[in-house]
């Protein structure tokens, strides 16, 4: 009824394996946070410093439009974090949903591998109820691949959603600029 040595092996590999893998899309998730950060923090110091450089250069005719530039980049910088964030949050439980799964399913092999060894030592009653036991194990693990799947796509769907939301909460095209062409075509 014990499992062998190579199975014993096996098993803690494949946990060690689960663990890294899980491990390795929360490190990915953590740097991509920094990186959609530090972009979007650097893209606001940038047009911040713009905007004050126009004002110190005396372009006062930008101060008009000034208060409406600044939040429709924020908006537009908002969204696009918002976007980058869900993203990666849905890749990241996307990760953690396979890692549940595979790890769920390396438990299902080490008891399947006990039931064997039991059925094979037992009486033919018992190896009836082993062998039923197997087949509700069999169904429960193709249960919970579809739930698995389901909450997969789920979580695509709803990535779906909220860049559909986010794309329409940010302008494609900041305002400003085309703000600025139709001023500079009346002054020539």
């Amino acid at each position: 009824m014990y499992l062998s040595s190579h199975e014993i092996a096996r098993s803690r590999e494949h946990a060690l394996d689960n663990l890294l893998d899980l491990s390795a899309a929360c490190i990915n998730a953590s740097q991509r946070f920094s990186e959609l950060i530090s972009s979007n923090s650097r893209e606001a110091v940038h047009h911040g410093s713009r905007h004050f450089a126009q004002v110190g250069h005396g372009q006062l005719e930008t101060m008009t439009q000034f208060p409406t530039t600044v939040w429709l980049d924020s908006a537009a910088r908002t969204s696009r974090l918002l976007d980058g964030a869900l993203a990666i949050i849905g890749e990241t439980h996307k990760a953690m949903i396979r890692n549940a799964e595979s790890q769920v399913r390396m438990l299902d092999e080490i008891v399947f591998a006990t039931i064997n060894r039991a059925a094979k030592s037992s009486p033919r009653e018992a190896e009836f109820a082993l062998q039923a036991m197997k087949g509700t194990l069999q169904s429960a693990e193709q249960t919970l691949r579809g739930i698995s799947e389901a909450a997969i796509e789920t979580v695509t769907l709803a990535e779906n959603e909220i860049h559909q939301t986010t794309e329409i909460i940010a302008p494609s095209a900041p305002a400003p600029r085309r703000r600025a062409a139709s001023s500079k075509k009346a002054a020539a």
